[in-house]
């Protein structure tokens, strides 16, 4: 089994190269046949030197360039990671944080050059089973040229199934347009992506102030929280020491379309335990205590620094757990869960689990109520009007956005 993933914008090429940087850091203290379904499901070996399967793209050049200059070696100095400029593209114009801009003007000016590198990095891959779109809904290149893009190539490669990793803002806000991006980015991947992974900005935030002691985290510190609980899906899970990715208990693409339905698409990630490194040498959590606080919080859509016990929550539409670490096949959990014996990010035990549950929409309604009010005060609408997009086609991607949330609180 392969995958793939495209990075869009700046965020989305910050958070994937963090994801890509994590995978190699942890396989070096993994065993060799985890270290084997790693290369083998997210790189392209050539002459003992692995590329990451993932187009890097955006709009101006800065972020990538940065990426593509990023090399690992062994113990014997020896390239064992690099991406390679004929996965990327960039121009040197951004998308001025305007979703028109992106899908209208940039969408259409690269769209032979990107099925170019698609074409090339799939024939090099051989088979892929799956893209994962990182990107953010608030500005203009990850929302509007990846909206473009998504739709581009689910019509292009029927075969293959598509995922979305998307980035929320702040609610108090990064960029004055994200409300009406996000409504309209939303709407679109909807029609095209079989399942949407929404990781919250402001939950990582406080997730890095009450769990991690970083009063002020920086933008790398938060990129490397998401990026490390996003891993703690992609790591394999072993039955046992082999090298073939049939033996590994995660099949991600099936494992996602399980949990998803054409009606409810919105996916959250919770992850525990979240420590400072240095704490980790003193943890003693059973797992019994781990998947009580886990369930608890999928439960009431609550974080690992506000857990309300005594709030009963609703059910999630479907669930995937996966618990790693010492004994973790001797105890019997309460829910399926996909073991493995690694101790992952150096945690004795961990535990994750993807959700598909109405607490995915808490932010969304405060993003739509916010596009309603710009819309109604016929604010902003200029910006995406003279790159084509008018009130019209704003208020159905709203009345699209609104539908979702609908479904979403019927659960």
């Amino acid at each position: 089994m392969s995958i793939a993933f495209v990075q869009l914008g700046q965020c989305g090429n910050q958070i994937g190269q963090c994801l890509f940087d994590f995978m190699i850091q942890e396989a070096s203290n993994s065993s060799p046949a985890a270290q084997a379904i790693i290369n083998e499901t997210f790189f392209i070996e050539r002459k003992q030197q692995y590329i990451a399967k993932s187009l890097l793209i955006d709009m101006e050049p800065k972020v990538v360039d940065r990426c593509l200059k990023q090399d690992y070696y062994d113990k014997c100095n020896i390239i064992i990671f690099f991406r390679l400029g004929e996965f990327s593209l960039t121009k040197q114009e951004g998308s001025g944080n305007n979703w028109a801009y992106g899908y209208n003007v940039h969408g259409p000016s690269i769209q032979s050059e990107l099925i170019k590198k698609v074409d090339t990095l799939l024939e090099e891959a051989g088979y892929v089973e799956a893209f994962f779109f990182i990107s953010s809904l608030a500005g203009g290149t990850g929302s509007g040229l990846g909206s473009f893009l998504l739709q581009l190539m689910a019509d292009r490669y029927p075969e293959i199934e598509f995922f979305n990793i998307c980035i929320v803002p702040h609610l108090t806000g990064e960029v004055i347009l994200q409300s009406l991006n996000t409504t309209l980015t939303i709407s679109s991947l909807y029609q095209h992506s079989e399942g949407i992974l929404l990781l919250q900005n402001d939950e990582a935030q406080q997730m890095c102030n009450h769990l991690l002691n970083l009063k002020s985290p920086s933008l790398a510190e938060i990129n490397n929280l998401m990026s490390t609980n996003l891993a703690s899906f992609f790591w394999p899970a072993l039955t046992q020491p082999v090298f073939s990715t049939f033996q590994n208990n995660i099949q991600y693409v099936q494992e996602l379309l399980q949990i998803t339905s054409n009606q409810y698409k919105l996916l959250q990630l919770s992850q525990i335990p979240q420590l400072p490194q240095q704490s980790k040498a003193f943890q003693n959590e059973s797992w019994n205590s781990l998947e009580k606080r886990i369930s608890q919080m999928v439960l009431t859509g609550a974080k690992e620094y506000n857990i309300n016990w005594h709030k009963q929550g609703t059910n999630p539409f479907k669930q995937l757990y996966i618990a790693r670490g010492h004994d973790v096949k001797k105890y019997q959990f309460q829910h399926n869960v996909i073991m493995d014996e690694h101790q992952f990010n150096k945690n004795e035990r961990s535990m994750t689990v993807i959700h598909n549950s109405a607490s995915a929409i808490d932010s969304l309604n405060n993003l739509a109520d916010r596009a309603n009010q710009i819309l109604q005060e016929k604010a902003y609408l200029y910006q995406y009007e003279k790159f084509g997009v008018n009130k019209d086609t704003f208020q159905e991607s709203l009345a699209i956005f609104e539908s979702i949330i609908n479904d979403y609180e019927q659960l």
